[in-house]
């Protein structure tokens, strides 16, 4: 090829490159600015312009309120008060493992009454019942119910008794004497020769009951140990009388007494003594074991003085060892064991009777 074809050849291929390059220049210098003009767009702003709104004008509420200037008092709320209902259950209480006699006690020292629980015990009885024991109440005959006095001789005393024991009503005393507040509860009736102000201290009442013309009224119930005839021995000064079943089964009052007209014509009747006082022999009884009896028991002072009481029990076909004199030596009647301190009281004498015997407590 000839040395100029070549050279315009050369020519048109580098006048079409230039333009080549131009353009794509061209090209990237509008798309720099377009982008340009898409990112730095500014930023419009909108100030807040405020709109005026009608405004409501309200009217105030005007209540009419009458004012009561008196001030009155504040009304209290009524609360009704009830005296509770009570209702007093005896409670046998379970015999303690390796303490024989349960609650009781005697001259071996059985019970609780061997560890010094003697419960506020003295020979009228403890303050509080236990469940075996008599429940006592004192009345003095000298005063009526209130307090005020009551017409009394030792003559009128005697026919007191004697109405009383027609039924053994308890409220015919109830209606008509002074009662103690306090009640005791005995189990046994042993008490040796005291000053006869010793019932009145012993029911609480010896600031206002002076220790004449005076008695204390037990009720109970027992439960014989075993089946079998029994009767009491006893003797007071000046009033012991017991019933078994309401039946009277001992007068063992002082003989000028002459309340009840009982006699027995047992030989051993009024044949040995006590304190110089000739011991009476009551009528057998049957009891059967484990069945509930009620037992009753009065005791009394007429003229003031000394007062003693005594109450032993036989059961038939039972030998009993015999005493100097020959008497049968009896155990003191009780329904439970007996605290070695009030058989310390009793003065028991070993030739006349005896605390080992058995129990004729309800619970065993």
């Amino acid at each position: 090829m000839a040395p100029k074809a070549i050279l315009i050849k050369y020519s048109k291929s580098s006048a079409a490159l230039t333009s080549v390059i131009i353009h794509v220049g061209l090209a990237a210098v509008a798309f720099s600015v377009v982008a340009v003009r898409v990112y730095v767009k500014p930023e419009q702003r909108f100030e807040y312009q405020s709109v005026p709104r009608p405004r409501m004008n309200l009217r105030r509420l005007q209540v009419p309120v009458k004012l009561n200037r008196q001030q009155s008092a504040p009304r209290l709320r009524k609360t009704l008060v009830t005296k509770p209902r009570t209702v007093s259950h005896q409670i046998r209480m379970p015999e303690i493992v390796g303490v024989s006699g349960g609650l009781g006690g005697s001259a071996g020292g059985q019970g609780l009454a061997r560890l010094g629980f003697s419960l506020d015990q003295d020979l009228f009885g403890r303050a509080a019942a236990g469940g075996n024991e008599l429940e006592g109440t004192f009345f003095d005959l000298k005063q009526k119910p209130d307090g005020s006095p009551a017409r009394m001789d030792e003559e009128i005393y005697r026919e007191v008794l004697k109405d009383f024991c027609n039924s053994w009503n308890i409220k015919r005393l109830e209606r008509n004497y002074f009662q103690a507040p306090r009640k005791k509860y005995a189990a046994a009736f042993v008490l040796p020769k005291m000053n006869a102000e010793e019932a009145p201290r012993a029911f609480s009442v010896q600031g206002q009951v002076q220790p004449m013309q005076w008695v204390a009224y037990y009720k109970g119930a027992i439960s014989a140990p075993q089946s079998g005839r029994f009767r009491f021995w006893g003797i007071a000064d000046d009033v012991l009388m017991v019933r078994v079943k309401k039946q009277l089964v001992i007068d063992a009052n002082r003989p000028s007494m002459d309340i009840t007209g009982w006699t027995n014509n047992d030989e051993n009747d009024r044949k040995y003594t006590i304190e110089g006082q000739p011991i009476r022999v009551g009528d057998w009884f049957y009891l059967k074991q484990g069945s509930v009896t009620e037992m009753e028991v009065m005791i009394g002072e007429r003229p003031g003085g000394d007062f003693s009481c005594h109450l032993f029990i036989e059961q038939e076909g039972v030998d009993y060892p015999e005493g100097k004199d020959g008497r049968p030596i009896l155990p003191l009647f009780k329904t439970e064991g007996i605290p070695s301190g009030l058989l310390a009281q009793m003065k028991i004498d070993p030739q006349i009777c005896s605390s080992e015997g058995p129990e004729f407590g309800i619970y065993k």
